[in-house]
């Protein structure tokens, strides 16, 4: 089983483990969610979760970005910023921003 990306799933990864977090056909699911903490993987997404909303203006919309997107293009969790979240999330804020701006003084 993988917590937090599905895609991050068969990917190999040895500083993370893997990404796996447990079998369901060796503990009950909960426990498995119940020993996330104590993932390398789980922590590090927390830290960049962490550093995202201390530094990004962006955070209140994207919440953090995705998993995946933060270890396939930076190759870590605690990192922030990616290109998804640039081209998907900031620039689409941005837009309506301006956009909105625009109109309230037309």
């Amino acid at each position: 089983m993988v917590l937090l990306s599905p895609e991050l799933a068969d990917t190999q990864a040895p500083e993370y483990g893997n990404f796996v977090a447990g079998s369901i056909l060796d503990q009950p699911l909960a426990e498995i969610l119940r020993g996330a903490y104590r993932l390398r993987y789980v922590r590090d997404f927390l830290t960049g979760l962490d550093r995202c909303q201390a530094e990004c203006e962006f955070f209140d919309f994207c919440r953090g970005a995705q998993a995946s997107n933060r270890y396939f293009e930076n190759g870590s969790l605690a990192t922030t910023e990616t290109n998804y979240c640039r081209a998907s999330r900031q620039a689409l804020v941005t837009a309506l921003s301006a956009l909105a701006t625009k109109e309230a003084t037309a």
